[in-house]
Order: C-alpha cells, then sequence, then structure tokens
C-alpha cells in the first residue's frame, strides 16, 4: 500500500521545473458562478474569474471586474468554481497499477474527476518521468506529478519500484540513488530497522530530500517526527494507536514479538488493545510534537474503510468503475478472491480500524495538525480520482467542515509543496495557475458535490463536460483492448 522528472536538475530547479507546463494562450472570462477560495476560507458569489494563459490574473464580484474585450465569456451561473484537487497519496505506476496500461487509463481518469496534481508514493520513476514530459509537452492528458520513485523498504529487490534496505550503509546508498534519479522524495515503508531509519533520515537531510512515508515498526511517531520526518502515511499503517495507548511500552514489545512469529492474530488483538488504551494526554502530547516539527499526515482514510468494505463493493460487479481497469487485474477482484483475503469476522475488525482512524483524525485536526487529502489508490476497490472524493467525504465525518476538507486537497499541498506563492496553485486568486474545477452544485452545502463536476481547467485549459466524458471513452477503451 503502499516522477518526476529525472533530468540533472538540484531539487529546488526541479520543482519549479514540475510546474512549468505549455501555455494555453486562450483568454477566458468565467462569468456569475460562486468562487470559493480555501485558502482564504472565503466565497464569492455572482463573480468573474479572468484566465490569461495559465494563469488567473483577476477573480472578484461582477461589479468589480471588467472583462476583457478578447476574453472568451464562459456562462458559469450557478456553479461553484473551486482550485483544482490534489490526490496527496496514489500509486498510479506501481503495485497494482502497471504503467503499461495505467497511462492511458488512470491520468484520463484523474482530471476528469477535477484532480489536477497528485503525489505518487511508490512506482516506476522512469515511467513517471515519460509520463511528465508528454503531460508538460501537451501530448498527453493528466495531472501535474510529484513522486517518490521506488519504495525504500523491505521487498524484492530488482523490482522497478522497490529499493531494499536492510542496513545503514543501504539506507545512504539509496538516498543517493534516488538523489541521482530525480526523485522529489524519499517513500519509506514500515519494516526499517531503528539503524536504518535513522541513518536514512540523514542521509536524506543531506541530499537535500524530504523523508515521508510509514513510521517504522521499530521506532515511535515521535521518533520520527524528532528525526525530520515531514510527512506521515496512513494512520493505521504508521501504528498510531501505540504512541496513544496508556499500555504503549508493553503493546510494542507484545508486537515485537508476535511479529517474530507471525502471529496475524495475535497482532490483531494487540492492535485492538492499543486502541482501547487511548490516552488522550498521550495523544495531546504527540500532536504537539507534530506541530513542532511542522510534521504533516495524509490519513488515507478512504484505504482503510474501502478493505472494511471490500465484500461488498467486490459484489458490485456492475460498479461503472471497473470499465477503466484491465481484465486481468478485475479477475483478481472478483467477490470469491476477496472472501479468501477478507472474512466477515476480519470485515468487522478493518471497520473498527476505520473508526477508529476517523477518531485520531478527528483529534489531530482539533489540535491544528496539518494533514493532507490522499487516498491510497490503486487498492482493490479504492479507485483512482473518485476515492479522493470519498477520502473528503470522510474527512467531513471526521468532523471537519467542508471548506477544511477542501483545503486538505487544494492549500495544504500547496502548503507542502511549497508552491503557496505566486505562481502557484491550491488558491483562487491573481498570479495563480489556472487550474480550477467547476461544478454544478456547493461543496460547502454538501462535500460529496464536488463529485458533480461541469467542466475542469488545467493550466488554462478549458475542458468541458463533452470533452471529459470523451477523455473517460478514451480511458475506458484503453484498457478493453488489452
Amino acid at each position: 500500500m503502499n516522477l518526476t522528472i529525472l533530468c540533472r536538475f538540484s531539487a529546488a530547479c526541479a520543482v519549479a521545473f514540475l510546474f512549468v507546463l505549455p501555455v494555453c494562450a486562450e483568454k477566458i472570462a468565467l462569468v456569475g458562478g460562486t468562487a470559493i477560495d480555501p485558502a482564504a476560507g472565503r466565497s464569492t458569489s455572482d463573480a468573474v474569474l479572468i484566465i490569461d494563459g495559465d494563469k488567473i490574473t483577476a477573480v472578484g464580484p461582477r461589479a468589480e471586474i471588467k472583462i476583457p474585450p478578447d476574453a472568451r465569456q464562459i456562462d458559469c451561473t450557478g456553479t461553484f468554481l473551486i482550485p483544482g484537487l490534489w490526490d496527496m497519496h496514489v500509486h498510479v505506476a506501481g503495485l497494482t497499477a502497471d504503467p503499461k496500461w495505467s497511462r492511458n487509463a488512470l491520468l484520463p481518469l484523474l482530471v476528469a474527476n477535477g484532480v489536477t496534481g497528485i503525489r505518487d508514493m511508490g512506482g516506476n520513476l522512469e515511467a513517471l518521468r515519460d509520463w511528465r514530459r508528454e503531460i508538460e509537452a501537451g501530448a498527453l492528458v493528466g495531472p501535474r506529478i510529484v513522486a517518490a520513485g521506488p519504495f525504500l523498504g523491505d521487498g524484492k529487490p530488482g523490482t522497478p519500484d522497490t529499493i531494499v534496505v536492510a542496513n545503514p550503509e543501504d539506507a545512504r546508498r539509496a538516498a543517493q540513488e534516488v538523489k541521482s534519479r530525480g526523485a522529489d522524495f524519499v517513500k519509506i515503508l514500515s519494516r526499517l530497522s531503528r539503524e536504518s531509519f535513522l541513518a536514512l533520515a540523514g542521509a536524506a537531510k543531506k541530499q537535500g530530500l524530504d523523508l515521508v512515508g510509514h513510521v517504522p515498526d521499530s521506532i515511535s511517531a515521535t521518533e520520527a517526527a524528532n528525526a525530520g520526518m515531514k510527512c506521515i502515511e496512513h494512520i493505521f499503517y504508521s501504528n498510531l494507536a501505540f504512541d496513544c495507548s496508556a499500555q504503549e511500552a508493553a503493546l510494542r514489545r507484545q508486537r515485537a514479538e508476535a511479529a517474530a512469529k507471525k502471529d496475524s492474530a495475535a497482532l490483531s488483538k494487540i492492535r485492538t488493545a492499543a486502541e482501547t488504551t487511548f490516552d488522550p494526554k498521550k495523544a495531546d502530547a504527540l500532536w504537539q510534537v507534530f506541530l513542532r516539527n511542522k510534521t504533516w499526515i495524509c490519513p488515507t482514510l478512504i484505504a482503510i474503510r474501502t478493505v472494511g468494505r471490500v465484500s461488498e463493493l467486490a459484489a458490485n460487479e456492475n460498479d461503472p468503475r471497473l470499465a477503466y481497469l484491465p481484465t486481468a487485474l478485475r479477475a483478481q477482484w472478483t467477490p470469491q478472491a476477496m472472501a479468501k483475503e477478507v472474512t466477515p469476522e476480519s470485515a468487522k475488525w478493518w471497520l473498527e480500524q476505520s473508526d477508529y482512524d476517523l477518531k485520531i483524525a478527528r483529534a489531530m485536526h482539533a489540535a491544528g495538525v496539518p494533514i493532507l487529502a490522499g487516498s491510497d489508490s490503486l487498492d482493490p476497490f479504492n479507485y483512482p480520482g473518485s476515492s479522493l472524493h470519498e477520502e473528503l467525504e470522510l474527512l467531513v465525518q471526521a468532523g471537519f467542515s467542508p471548506m477544511e476538507a477542501l483545503q486538505t486537497a487544494t492549500i495544504n499541498p500547496a502548503r507542502f509543496l511549497e508552491r503557496d506563492k505566486p505562481g502557484g496553485f491550491g488558491t483562487i486568486a491573481p498570479g495563480r495557475l489556472a487550474d480550477l474545477v467547476v461544478l454544478d452544485a456547493n461543496p460547502l452545502d454538501r462535500i460529496a458535490n464536488t463529485k458533480r463536476i461541469r467542466a475542469v481547467i488545467m493550466n488554462g485549459k478549458l475542458r468541458e463536460r463533452a470533452e471529459l466524458d470523451r477523455l473517460l471513452d478514451q480511458a475506458r477503451a484503453s484498457v478493453a483492448r488489452d
């Protein structure tokens, strides 16, 4: 569950270059809609928004904005404009997403779902490099991409999406390798020794790369944050239940013993024990560590909820989203196959984990810990594009206001990636990139309205509903040919 350009630019230049796409010369005026700016936390009704090339040049009430005579006017009366959405945890070129088919299926699927940017959290760096070049050249429809490239941790050596780290020397060598290959950051998995993690944290810092990923089983979240980990991925897989338990030390010892014996039943019981011994004071102390270290959290709530619902989702063999997956992958997602993976008893357990994740997300948000929206797609029935909207719904269920949920997929990614200044994204303001989604209903009334997409604007290019539907048709056709 759990690229970026491979040119030999410095990290700073690489990130800057990442957002340079072909400029659309058309000048557009979006007239009459409600502009929702998550960065400012406010809306402007009956607004006019002017786009010139790839930038927003003006936005405000109709009475205050002069429409250039050479602008193409688009009547947006009754619609709602939001910044383009970012999914900050996806796998589109690795794990279950094979680049051989995912290029032509998943990239347009994301754009049609209003996802104008993604953070790929482990996959084939070479494939992602090629896709980004094509997107930059205007030869391929797809979101903006930042990515880690290969996972660092356990795994099979020799695969394009994994670098095995078994000791501190491996860790230092891996950090150098991903830097030389052009990765934007370092992504780690759970099975790293304490020594390897600390070596990797130091090596990543030396290479000028942010360290993100799972909190390894060998350390605590406090130690990870203090070591400079910029973003912790997943509440569940990063074991935050143990950090928040009144019996943390004893339960960590028990978990290590059970893991050594590969006793999955014991591991499940130990995690449940950690959750039932939740200590608010310990949790509050952890949130303060995150705040002090400016540690971000990407909860991926939908990923855990989906595992608990996998039998129900597998039973819906007419789900239209299956049409964007090749036959070979769909064959692995049959009700019979899923029943072997998740029994009714284990599904109940996974839903309990999901409820606990919501509890922790609610507590972190109340404390002011910065949150990023991420889906962890493509796991079984965790579909790219639509799963981000489901993540936003779960964040609202966890206590976020609809505006706050929007922030996790717009201005928060911009701040995390340090692209929240002029020329960047995540806000509807002059000088920002013209990446927008036009909705037919107000997401501040109901966050699920982010799915009601009338048009997507990326880099100043307007794609109305008919064109988005054509993209989806092409995406389905591409996998049907496999």
